[in-house]
């Protein structure tokens, strides 16, 4: 019978910092940006940068006490979701016979397996392992269409960590040797860097370690995509890494690739008057994409003047557009005061801003990200109605809230956006009784493919922003009665979407 050892947790949990993604990718060459370039990361899903994947597995190698003497045989890291900076996560580790596992818990959320195998030598007979001397023949991250990515596409070249950055990293992470960081280093740069390249998230690394030969230098490698599931961008690659004539390991990897949302929408204009909305002025916050961008057009399309607020400040008219946060109120107030000096009034407050969100768990150690989700994505709409309702009173105007079909059918995942679209809708009916003149119209748009559903899977069964825009717009060419809230829903007009 192999020997088993019951799982056990390990009493410290283990963090990521921006120290940590530097010192990784000094040491892997690893580049990506969605690791390390805030501007980029902001754009994506997630919102932030996320943690490298191999870096996560090598922290939890640091778990794993292989015996004196022992030489792996294989690694299986699994990536289970996105590892995010700053965030608290428990360790298990369990062995069973010659496999030891290790896995990465948020809260109860296990987001990375790792998993090693080794052979136990009789003696202290560790294999050797030479010193590494930095080859990264690409310096930025290779950017391929999913299209461009098919079986039978290849790719190779030299590769050799950094031998400094990685001595620190396993010193960091207590990794006594450097062959399977090493590895897990050249995983990261080739999927990272070549292919897919830019676009990737890592899925899946199955490495087996051939012979004795243990370098970490002096390496060419492999990789040649075996297949491709085009529906959710899941690329096979068959992968080999070689010393010399020797071959160091071969395996499989795994890994999706994000093709970008459309980052402004095409709005259909058949049968829309250019003149229903002449004369009317708008403003909205969050305009530089997704539903935002495409609302401008549509209301642009029926002669409304419309003003923009976004982070990027490239929404539209960038004469008409504010950079800058929504729930900032000198931004806020710097827009106020473009508005009335060009138009003296406002007839439509459109708050469209939120922040990305991630899957949460109502348990202990997310209840701070759940809290602070729901008092930014409350303040993002707060902000707004307090610095336009009085214009908005004085021109009987619209305050528009997009909320979310999520509220009529919550979903398990996302407890900190339902409760912030709840709140945002309370303090919508709450604005119309106390400005009398301001009608307020609530739009519960069901899931749209936008930059912050652009995942592998949240894009499935999303439909297009500009659809939706083209539908807000036209009911607003017909005024609301003031003081009063209407409700705007969309079931039944897209087949398997709430």
């Amino acid at each position: 019978m192999p020997e088993q050892i019951a799982a056990t947790t390990e009493s410290a949990p283990i963090s990521f910092t921006e120290q940590d993604l530097a010192l990784f990718s000094a040491a892997s060459g690893d580049r990506n940006p969605l690791h390390l370039s805030p501007e980029y990361a902001r754009r994506t899903p997630y919102g932030q940068r996320v943690v490298y994947g191999c870096l996560g597995a090598i922290a939890c190698l640091g778990r794993i006490r292989l015996p004196a003497g022992s030489s792996s045989t294989s690694v299986d890291a699994r990536f289970h979701a996105p590892i995010l900076l700053g965030v608290n996560y428990r360790v298990d580790t369990s062995r069973n016979g010659n496999r030891w596992e290790a896995r990465l818990f948020d809260g109860t959320a296990a987001v990375l397996t790792l998993k090693v195998t080794a052979k136990i030598s009789q003696g202290n007979e560790a294999p050797q392992v030479t010193g590494a001397s930095s080859v990264f023949e690409r310096r930025e991250a290779e950017v391929r269409g999913q299209e461009s990515i098919v079986p039978g596409v290849t790719a190779s070249g030299a590769y050799g960590s950094d031998a400094a950055a990685l001595e620190t990293l396993t010193q960091r992470w207590g990794v006594a040797d450097p062959f399977l960081p090493a590895m897990l280093c050249w995983a990261s740069y080739l999927v990272g860097m070549e292919l897919p390249g830019e676009s990737a998230l890592f899925s899946r690394l199955l490495l087996r370690f051939e012979g004795t030969a243990r370098s970490v230098a002096g390496l060419t490698y492999h990789a040649s995509v075996v297949s491709v599931d085009s529906q959710f961008g899941l690329i096979e690659t068959n992968v080999s890494l070689f010393a010399g004539s020797s071959t160091v390991a071969s395996g499989q990897c795994w890994s999706y690739t994000r093709q970008p949302a459309p980052e402004v929408e095409e709005v259909d204009s058949t049968g829309v008057r250019r003149d229903s909305l002449a004369g009317r002025v708008a403003i909205i916050l969050g305009s530089s994409r997704g539903l935002g961008a495409a609302i401008e057009r549509a209301l642009e399309l029926r002669g409304a003047a419309v003003f923009g607020m976004a982070r990027s400040g490239q929404a539209g008219d960038a004469s008409r557009t504010e950079a800058g946060n929504a729930a900032d109120p000198e931004a806020l107030r710097r827009l106020r005061q473009r508005v009335t000096k060009e138009f003296s009034r406002l007839d439509f407050l459109i708050c469209n801003a939120c922040p990305p969100v991630l899957p949460l768990v109502l348990e202990s150690n997310a209840a701070e990200r759940i809290k602070e989700y729901v008092e930014e994505a409350v303040s993002l709409t707060l902000a707004p109605l307090c610095e336009f309702l009085e214009l908005l009173n004085r021109s009987e105007g619209c305050a528009v809230i997009i909320s979310s079909a999520y509220v009529e059918h919550p979903v398990a995942e996302f407890p900190h956006y339902i409760a912030a679209k709840r709140a945002v809708e309370a303090l919508a009916c709450v604005a119309s009784l106390q400005y009398p003149r301001v009608s307020t119209l609530i739009v519960r748009p069901p899931k749209l493919l936008t930059a912050m559903t652009n995942t592998p899977i949240g894009k499935l069964g999303a439909a297009s922003p500009g659809l939706f825009a083209g539908r807000i717009a036209a009911r607003l060419e017909t005024p609301l009665a003031p003081g009063k809230t209407e409700i705007l829903t969309f079931q039944g007009e897209i087949p398997g979407n709430h």
